[in-house]
């Protein structure tokens, strides 16, 4: 297995307490939530039969076939013939028996329904991704943590192939897991204490983000031609890239990740500590 639980469950801990959904994700995680919900009773059938939970089983069915139910959830590949990318298995008559068989890879059929908690989600869908982003890469997998503060660029394009310049467009297991458990409180687990995390040599000192509505409003007061209506669009992406590069601001254009939103911060303080002057004029973003 290579990582024991016992050895990042305070990692899991830690970052469950701080992380935040990224503003631009907030509506695309509540969609996929409500998604999910809407195919239950089909997941709530394996549970009964491999006691994996549906917070589980729904975001990481999204991650691996965006809740496509001719798929494989192992892979993703179709169920109707034989994967040929990792794990190697179908053809399967039916979803179903293609979940049972993916559900019991790693053994995840045999930890049992009362025995799930949220480090675990997070250990589990590590594992059914695997490693590699912890061990060749050193950085948070965006299989757990796509969408969130905790995120940050680089992705397996394929099997074995990893592009440290391209961002994980999929939400992560973990938002997603959370917002099905708000909508649906009798699927959460109760969570368990936080400790401080072990070395991992993974950064872990991410800031948590702001609200879209805090963001826009920045903005605007900078003098950006932005509305400030709590929805992160294309304007608003249009005025995060140009407030990006004129602010010198090392990030991905157009997304309000840690290093924009650490330099909104900056200069909204450095903005509110000015004497008064005439308001900007607007610029066109």
């Amino acid at each position: 297995m290579g990582h024991p639980f016992d050895a990042l469950k305070s990692e899991y801990s830690y970052l469950l307490s701080r992380m935040t959904v990224r503003p631009e994700c907030v509506e695309r995680v509540n969609t996929v939530a409500v998604k999910i919900l809407g195919f239950r009773t089909r997941f709530e059938e394996i549970t009964k039969q491999n006691g994996v939970p549906v917070i589980f089983m729904g975001p990481s069915f999204y991650r691996e076939a965006s809740l496509d139910f001719t798929k494989n959830p192992a892979q993703g590949w179709p169920l109707s013939s034989r994967s040929r990318i990792i794990p190697h298995n179908g053809p399967f008559r039916d979803w179903a028996s293609a979940a049972i068989a993916a559900y019991h890879l790693n053994g995840l059929d045999k930890i049992g329904a009362a025995n799930w908690t949220w480090e675990l989600i997070c250990f589990y869908a590590e594992l059914f991704n695997g490693f590699g982003y912890r061990d060749y890469h050193h950085m948070h997998s965006p299989y757990l943590w796509g969408g969130t503060n905790i995120q940050t660029i680089g992705k397996y394009t394929s099997d074995g192939k990893f592009d440290p310049n391209h961002m994980d467009e999929q939400l992560g297991v973990v938002p997603v897991a959370k917002m099905v458990a708000k909508l649906a409180p009798e699927l959460d687990m109760t969570p368990a204490p936080i400790a401080a995390p072990m070395p991992s040599g993974i950064a872990v000192s991410e800031k948590p983000v702001h609200s879209v509505t805090w963001v826009q409003t920045v903005l605007h007061d900078l003098g950006f031609n932005i509305a400030i209506d709590g929805s992160y669009g294309q304007e608003t992406r249009d005025a995060v890239g140009l407030f990006q590069s004129e602010y010198g601001v090392s990030d991905l254009h157009g997304y309000a990740m840690a290093p924009t939103l650490a330099a909104l911060e900056r200069a909204d303080s450095e903005l509110k500590a000015a004497p008064a002057l005439p308001a900007p004029e607007q610029k066109v973003g």
